[in-house]
């Protein structure tokens, strides 16, 4: 009896590493297909990129300049301040709108067999292939090529406009910080790409991260210091996770901080992933049941 027991187990282990086995030959075709189809795109767009990034942070420059200088408020170092609140910000918001784009690109993306044109998610069910590999693939792929802009900012901010690192920064924590503010951020995502076929929202504008988007930049402290917001205004940004990733960001980068230092914030991004993923998750699903009970059609 116990050696059945054993065997059954064994089997059921391998069973579970053959799956994702699969799913992982999966994810690396879908790989292959973006790459197929920005990588080239993506190369020759960097040198762009670069440019936007660097006029963008030269128009703040002159801004600053052109008010003043610098504020007490920005930490005695403007250009720094801002470069360090658009280095996170690339990858919290692509965490924003990467589910709803991957769910438009499961129903409104076409694929032709036979002669036969498919939406994707159709031809990705008669190949037996589960709709959320496909999104895996699509998200973690995104996070992948904000990695790259990440990278900009902080080339162009060293380069040309006097960013300094603290010294002795803690990479881990700094991995660490990114890796909730996405998770925390992702649950933002997944409410968002539910509201596809909860409220229609394959029609144009989906409305959770458009208000969201209206507000992260007014109240969460990415170009405006916190103190200066009146108490209403700051009492949104307490609410986003946009907030406590930027504050926790800047002083690990620019302060120096150790984990000590950023516990608050950081507990608030585990405290706002734990809500906020279960919820996307469940509505995600349910919206997902309502396009077959629907046969929606584009």
């Amino acid at each position: 009896m116990w050696g059945l027991r054993g065997v059954s187990g064994t089997v059921s282990i391998q069973s579970v590493l053959e799956r994702v086995r699969v799913y992982l030959g999966h994810v690396a075709t879908f790989y292959y297909e973006e790459v197929s189809n920005v990588a080239v795109w993506w190369l020759w767009n960097i040198p762009f990129q670069f440019l936007q990034i660097f006029f963008s942070l030269l128009l703040f420059k002159y801004f600053a300049e052109a008010f003043g200088g610098s504020s007490p408020l920005y930490g005695g170092n403007f250009m720094a301040y801002i470069v360090s609140g658009l280095m996170i910000n690339t990858y919290m918001d692509a965490s924003l709108e990467v589910y709803y784009h991957s769910m438009a690109a499961l129903y409104h993306g076409r694929m032709g067999v036979g002669g036969v044109h498919l939406s994707r998610r159709d031809f990705l069910h008669l190949a037996g292939i589960s709709p959320y590999v496909f999104i895996f693939a699509r998200v973690s792929w995104r996070y992948l090529m904000e990695t790259l802009t990440f990278a900009l900012y902080l080339l162009a901010g060293v380069l040309f406009f006097g960013f300094r690192l603290s010294a002795g920064v803690d990479w881990g924590l700094v991995f660490l910080i990114v890796l909730l503010s996405v998770a925390a951020c992702s649950g933002i995502g997944l409410v968002s790409a539910s509201m596809y076929f909860l409220a229609g929202a394959y029609r144009g504008v989906e409305p959770i991260v458009w208000f969201v988007r209206l507000f992260v930049p007014l109240v969460s402290g990415i170009y405006v210091p916190r103190e200066l917001l009146p108490r209403g205004l700051a009492i949104v940004g307490d609410i986003l996770p946009q907030t406590y990733a930027v504050g926790a960001m800047r002083r690990v980068l620019l302060g120096g901080a150790v984990l000590s230092g950023v516990a608050a914030e950081l507990g608030v991004l585990v405290l706002e992933a734990l809500v906020l993923i279960p919820v996307g998750v469940v509505l995600l699903r349910y919206s997902l049941s309502l396009e077959r009970k629907r046969a929606t059609m584009f």
